[in-house]
């Protein structure tokens, strides 16, 4: 715990106390919405992309905190004596600098510095797993950002002897910023490859500058055979320690990998010592990873025989929280992938997201490796129960009488020996349209539990990744004046990811309005306890009542519509949104009919109000078609200046959908319409190379056939094999939105990171892969139809289609699931 006036210090601010009772500060928020412990909390108001942290520093006063970091320029006003000041010339370097004063005061930490381009948090989660001898921080999740490496070292405590942080980087200009405030003792370089390579001009810049982090290192871990990486890690750091490992290996030598059908061995090599490891992976990217962790694991001295049974209880990392639906109403989220106080608050916050109206159960496990004693653990864990609004919790494990002592009443507990108890007792448990959360040690084995109360589902699953779309929604973002707001699209149950949970995402996002088509989908919304601002954009004039009972906003877009809402008739305010026809032909209300329309607009109830005039631009990706989009958007501007000088108010105004943000910049105005580009799909291919794909279509391989040549496979003997090889039959069809004409050659799948096509016609059920003669590839695994690595364009493009037909034809009984890294 620090003073006050220690942060002050740190970051060479200007103090200003005024609250004597708040002084001591023991954690750190960067988000107004995520405050548990308010009286010891600093919060830095840190400008992004998406926000200003300055613009909600009123909530975090009323959330009860007393002790904030702002920039100079910030005007506290009426809450100057609310708080205690820190004013600084910039509150994400002030946050930096407050993150390595602290790490500072461990200099006793064994410290591990890990970056790359893949790998990195498998590699940290694994090495939390494997070094059990030593009381062991690191970074929760994936935090390895510029905001993330700061709350990751912000952990560390007096009990911890060995730290194990991430560090990742975007662009030049990064790394030094981390490594002043990691300073690790060894580095870990994992492999390099195209992710964030658009903020390098090329992959040895982006070398470099990963190895800045090892400026401080004594040893560096690497793999020798990676020779782009050998090379430049020689070259920068000749004297340091090079613990490198493969088949020329300086400090550990691969002499031979034996892959089986769940399993690899590995022969290896230190010295005059020979050392053999069965892993639990076949995969190379896992071997690879596990090299990594036995390097380290060898090189501190651990003996061959507990590396073994350490190792042996490993196994692929989801390493992200996942969200779908459970049996009766439930939704569920599963958080097994690690299990520390910190991510528990990061899962509670994202339990909060998605809840609604939904009672909040939580299954808990004893945490294994967290420094706390019962007593201790109770406190922290209770804490954050119980200020989150936590309803149920069901315990597991023998450690946690204590948190039931502290609950005096105020949560419902109810505490298990085993999984298999929970399991068993799951009936009488009372779940039904409840929000659970699942969070604990692995060892409990809490995955059994999260299978029982998933619904159950055809096997394949489209999953959406929440991360991406804050991603692809902080780019947009970063591309508007600070006065546009966003208009999130999410029609069509979200593009065939499932409208309520990514409303719930991109409400905690804090975006301006959700656009719905129709009013049906706008009161499911708010039946899941969306509040955000929703435009209708295809209801008709009847539906008003529902709209003003649901607080619904729709689309205006005919003369018949305006003149059918004077028959309104209520005291509550109904927004509406009107639409200008500029040349789409399609719904609007068209320039030659503006008189009229205004007119009846003037002789509408006073409760209705314009809150926005907006047009559809019909080709904003087409540069052949740009003269016609200024024509609109004149045309467009003419229409609104009319409406205003009518009506005698400005209602807002928005012509823009994703193609034309980056493409337009002067026609902002005050919203832009973000659709497609949310999902990382770019029409204009103007922007692809900065957008993160965030659907992943995914199958299973459930038999594979040997097949000669000549011989043909699938219905009307459409495949034929040119050579003798194998067949794998997947688990989705055209029934599923995988459409037939994908087949007979003309679409590959990624399995086992290869391409592999397509062969025959594709059934309603079931698809057909043709797979050579591989051995590699085995029944059960996952096969992507879409997604990070198969671009969904490429499949739209086989189907002589658009990706917006492809994403909304994914059949309801595919599941879906959400992730958030």
């Amino acid at each position: 715990m620090y003073h006050i006036n220690e942060i002050a210090d740190w970051v060479g601010g200007e103090l200003r106390q005024h609250q004597m009772d708040y002084i001591n500060i023991q954690h750190i928020s960067l988000d107004s919405r995520i405050v548990h412990f308010p009286s010891v909390t600093v919060f830095f108001a840190l400008k992004g992309d998406l926000h200003d942290g300055h613009l909600f520093v009123r909530d975090i006063v009323e959330k009860g905190v007393k002790n904030i970091v702002v920039n100079r320029d910030f005007l506290p006003g009426e809450l100057e004596y609310e708080a205690n000041w820190i004013f600084v010339s910039d509150t994400l370097s002030a946050l930096q600098t407050c993150a390595a004063a602290h790490r500072s005061r461990f200099a006793g930490l064994f410290c591990v510095g890990i970056t790359g381009s893949n790998g990195k948090t498998t590699i940290k989660e694994w090495l939390s797993s494997l070094l059990s001898k030593h009381r062991t921080v690191r970074s929760p999740k994936s935090y390895n950002s510029q905001t993330g490496v700061p709350l990751s070292l912000w952990q560390i405590e007096k009990h911890h002897d060995l730290g194990l942080f991430e560090a990742g980087i975007s662009t030049t200009g990064e790394m030094e910023k981390l490594e002043k405030m990691i300073h690790p003792d060894l580095g870990i370089f994992t492999n390099i490859g195209d992710a964030h390579a658009a903020g390098f001009s090329n992959m040895s810049e982006k070398i470099d500058e990963k190895l800045k982090l090892f400026v401080s290192c004594e040893s560096i871990i690497y793999e020798e055979d990676d020779l782009l990486i050998s090379e430049r890690i020689k070259h920068f750091y000749p004297d340091k320690k090079h613990l490198s490992w493969g088949e020329t290996g300086l400090f550990l030598q691969v002499q031979r990998i034996v892959k089986g059908d769940l399993s690899t061995q590995l022969f290896l090599k230190k010295e005059y010592e020979l050392f053999s490891f069965v892993v639990p992976f076949t995969d190379d990217a896992s071997i690879q990873n596990i090299i990594h962790c036995l390097t380290l694991l060898l090189y501190l001295g651990y003996m061959e025989s507990e590396i073994q049974e350490k190792v042996s209880q490993l196994h692929n990392l989801a390493m992200r929280l996942e969200l779908k639906s459970g049996e009766n109403g439930i939704i569920l989220i599963n958080d097994t992938y690690n299990a520390d106080i910190h991510s528990f608050s990061i899962a509670l916050e994202f339990l909060n997201q998605h809840v609604g109206d939904r009672e909040k159960v939580v299954f808990l496990s004893t945490f294994d490796q967290t420094g706390k004693n019962e007593s201790q653990f109770a406190e922290a864990a209770g804490n954050l129960l119980l200020q989150n609004g936590v309803r149920y919790v069901y315990g597991i494990g023998d450690s946690l009488h204590k948190l039931k002592e502290m609950f005096d009443g105020k949560i419902q507990i109810k505490l298990f020996s085993t999984t298999a108890d929970v399991i068993t007792a799951l009936p009488s448990l009372s779940l039904d349209h409840k929000a659970v959360l699942i969070k604990g040690s692995r060892r409990f084995g809490l995955d059994k539990l999260a299978n029982a109360l998933s619904q159950k589902w055809h096997e394949a699953v489209l999953e959406t990744d929440l991360m991406a779309v804050g991603h692809n929604l902080r780019y947009f973002s970063s591309l508007l004046q600070e006065k546009t707001g966003i208009i999130a699209v999410i029609k069509a149950s979200a593009y065939g990811s499932g409208s309520h949970e990514l409303a719930a995402f991109l409400e905690y996002s804090k975006v301006n309005y959700l656009a719905v088509a129709y009013v049906d989908e706008g009161i499911e919304l708010r039946k899941n306890g969306i509040k955000t601002p929703i435009m209708v954009l295809n209801s008709s004039a009847e539906q008003w009542e529902e709209c003003i009972n649901w607080q619904l906003e729709p689309e205006v877009y005919s003369l018949d519509y305006i003149h059918k809402l004077w028959a309104v008739e209520s005291d509550r305010l109904l927004k509406v949104h009107i639409k200008i026809d500029t040349g789409m032909n399609r719904l609007g209300i068209s320039v030659n009919e503006l008189t009229e329309a205004v007119h009846a607009i003037k002789n509408w109830p006073s409760n209705i109000l314009v809150e926005s005039v907006f047009t559809h631009l019909t080709s904003s990706e087409d540069e052949t078609d740009d003269d016609f989009t200024h024509e609109q958007v004149i045309s467009f501007e003419k229409a609104y200046k009319y409406i205003v000088e009518s009506l005698g108010y400005r209602p807002k105004k928005h012509v823009l959908n994703t193609a034309g943000i980056r493409r337009f910049p002067e026609y902002h105005f005050d919203y832009v319409r973000l659709g497609l580009g949310l999902y990382g799909i770019d029409v204009t291919d103007h922007f692809s190379d900065v957008l993160e794909k965030v659907h992943t279509l995914k199958a299973r391989i459930i038999q594979i056939k040997t097949v000669k040549k000549g011989e043909t496979v699938g219905y009307n003997r459409r495949g034929k094999l040119h050579e003798d090889g194998k067949v794998a039959i997947v688990n989705i069809g055209y029934a599923d939105g995988f459409l037939r004409l994908a087949g007979n050659g003309k679409y590959m799948v990624k399995i086992r990171e290869k391409l592999y096509p397509v062969i025959g016609n594709i059934n309603m059920d079931l698809t057909i892969v043709a797979i050579g003669q591989t051995d590699e590839i085995k029944v059960g695994d996952e096969v992507e139809i879409f997604g990070k690595n198969v671009a969904v364009e490429t499949l739209a493009e086989a189907c002589q289609t658009i990706p917006y037909e492809i994403l909304c034809r994914i059949a309801p009984r595919i599941k879906r699931v959400y992730i958030k890294g």
